[in-house]
């Protein structure tokens, strides 16, 4: 029978079954790509296994993860292991910035008339919007792609109250505030168990709920620069409860990994540079 703490802790992993390939990728990205790229396929699946994915749709999710060329399979003995590829592996550390960098500092705007198609695809999953016609405007920060005919302006000359009126149109962030305030809701209870105190294996499996879900909405955040933002911005809390919780659980996560994860040589590091740098950057405010 459940405990009431049990079913309070398996709220936060099993509020419904993620899908297998996008699970992994928070697997990879937050535990495997700081210290290596290698997982037994062993400890994937018994980390899947925490939040009711089982090892046939892991082994399909892996499979599709191959072919698309972001993980390579490697074999010592009779075991499997999975490496994240140069190519993913690159991708994996850059959208980590996202996560667990310091708070986005303001910025200007990045305009540009653009009229290829595949270019303008390019945009709007970089946080664009199109304003009218071929024109696109977007936050103006590092690792935006410059297409088109473009420049750059660090303020733009609208009556007051228009770039927000702008803003709240064409980057959708009254739902993106709704994800941000879920978000908070649903894992400001977390802090209670992490206080009483939380066993290892729980710890790992928790902060890959949190990442999980935290992942899944900063991704789709445009980043705006802060002047356009209203000063109760929902993705200031929610990026403040994901520091506090993340630093809360890490220390008996990264713990259990060192002493229970994989990859051909023997037990991942608890806590190589890489991670000791996440936790650095993650206790920064702009």
């Amino acid at each position: 029978m459940h405990t009431g703490t049990e079913i309070f802790a398996d709220s936060f992993l099993r509020p419904f079954p993620p899908k297998a390939a996008q699970l992994i990728v928070t697997i990879y990205g937050d535990i495997v790509e700081p210290r290596g790229g290698v997982l037994w396929m062993g400890d994937l699946i018994s980390l899947c296994a925490g939040f009711s994915v089982n090892e046939s749709l892991v082994r399909t999710a892996v499979s599709r993860l191959v072919s698309k060329g972001q993980l390579k399979g490697e074999r010592e003995g009779r075991r499997s292991f999975y490496a994240l590829t140069p190519d993913a592996r690159e991708e994996y550390h850059l959208a980590a910035d996202l996560f667990y960098g310091p708070e986005d500092p303001d910025c200007g705007w990045l305009l540009t008339r653009c009229t290829e198609a595949a270019d303008q695809a390019v945009l709007m999953r970089f946080g664009f919007a199109s304003l009218e016609g071929n024109v696109y405007i977007g936050a103006d920060r590092p690792g935006r792609p410059v297409l088109g005919t473009a420049f750059r302006a660090s303020a733009l000359n609208l009556k007051s109250g228009e770039l927000e009126k702008i803003a709240a149109s064409s980057f959708g962030l009254e739902l993106l505030a709704r994800d941000y305030t879920g978000f908070v809701s649903h894992f400001k209870p977390m802090q209670n168990l992490i206080a009483d105190g939380v066993a290892p294996a729980s710890a790992l499996l928790f902060r890959l709920a949190l990442v999980h879900a935290y992942r899944g909405i900063r991704l789709r955040d445009p980043r705006l620069p802060r002047s356009v933002l209203p000063a109760d911005w929902a993705g200031y809390e929610a990026r403040s409860l994901f520091a506090a919780l993340y630093a809360g659980l890490s220390p008996a996560a990264d713990s259990y990994i060192g002493r229970n994860l994989l990859n051909q040589d023997g037990p991942l590091p608890a806590t190589p540079d890489a991670v000791q740098e996440r936790m650095r950057s993650l206790s920064l405010t702009d």
